[in-house]
């Protein structure tokens, strides 16, 4: 066993009435690969301009090259793995699916919600000359979020509406086959997409072992193994990452004391908040705000980190 692997959680602010990020340009050309394992808060999609290497997605290992496209939804562990040290071009869109969905959906909730369900179910990785449509849809939103001209967001809105219908289609296809599979992996997933959900969600609450047991309709132990398997750490670990993130976001954003912003973010103490985010940020949240201030950190930027052997 490994020791001391980092595993982290990174962070993207967006706009409630556009709530699409875009990471363009000179900064994602570089070699991939030095990169922990990590998972986000929204939707990933990500196009490859050049370059060879794998996705590592889950305990998967899909190979991609120019024309890849990536669907990542929240909350599933990945990373790029460049071949070599080549200097490799991605750029990425990410979308808070369920605010964009509701805004899509404002008349009909219970169809996005339904949609959004559909996106969370497992990463795509896509050739787009066999996924034609949802490479041109994912060209168009990064040209119109690069250039910025006039209608810009309402245009690359209508890409992404487009985006998401091929998307959910190929999710049904493979749901169809994967609802059947041997070995049940595809309802385990499903218990533990919930059980992830129902945390993002409740965080700020006192979250029991036995309250995830009921949300996942699983043992105890089985719980335990599939938090292992398909999220490297434990369901204590990633409750605590959760807090801390939100944490660092009532840091930056407000004058709360951290006595406040622990019980709003769910430690019982604010020791306890204080040990778990100087384990994972590598600060105290005094520091943290400091360099807030000091700096002007955007919360686009921040991640959080653990270490632990896997």
């Amino acid at each position: 066993m490994e020791k001391n692997k980092k595993l982290e959680f990174r962070y993207y602010e967006v706009q409630k009435d556009f709530p699409v990020l875009a990471l363009l340009g000179k900064r994602w050309e570089i070699p991939y690969g030095t990169d922990p394992m990590h998972f986000h808060n929204h939707l990933e999609i990500g196009y490859c301009y050049y370059g060879t290497g794998e996705i590592c997605h889950g305990n998967e290992r899909t190979p991609y090259k120019k024309g890849t496209i990536t669907v990542i939804p929240r909350n599933h562990l990945h990373r790029t793995t460049g071949n070599g040290d080549e200097i490799q071009k991605w750029e990425y869109l990410f979308i808070d699916a369920e605010q964009f969905l509701e805004n899509m959906f404002h008349d009909d909730p219970v169809r996005g919600n339904k949609i959004q369900q559909i996106i969370e179910k497992r990463c795509l990785v896509l050739d787009e000359e066999t996924a034609i449509e949802i490479g041109d849809c994912v060209k168009l939103c990064l040209r119109e979020m690069r250039e910025k001209k006039e209608f810009y967001k309402e245009s690359a809105g209508c890409m992404l509406q487009a985006l998401f219908v091929y998307v959910i289609r190929l999710y049904e296809r493979e749901y169809s086959y994967m609802k059947n599979s041997v070995g049940g992996g595809w309802k385990k997933f499903q218990a533990l997409q919930r059980v992830l959900n129902y945390i993002d969600k409740h965080y700020g609450e006192n979250i029991g072992i036995e309250q995830l047991i009921r949300i996942g309709n699983m043992s105890e132990s089985n719980l335990r193994r599939q938090f292992r398997e398909c999220m490297h750490t434990s369901p204590a670990e990633y409750i605590n990452l959760i807090r801390v993130d939100h944490a660092c976001e009532l840091l930056a954003n407000t004058n709360e004391k951290v006595e406040n912003i622990a019980v709003r973010t769910g430690f019982q103490t604010a020791g306890s908040m204080i040990r778990n985010f100087k384990k994972m940020v590598d600060m105290t949240p005094g520091e943290w705000r400091k360099k807030v201030e000091r700096n002007g950190i955007q919360l686009a930027n921040y991640r959080i980190s653990i270490l632990k052997g896997w």
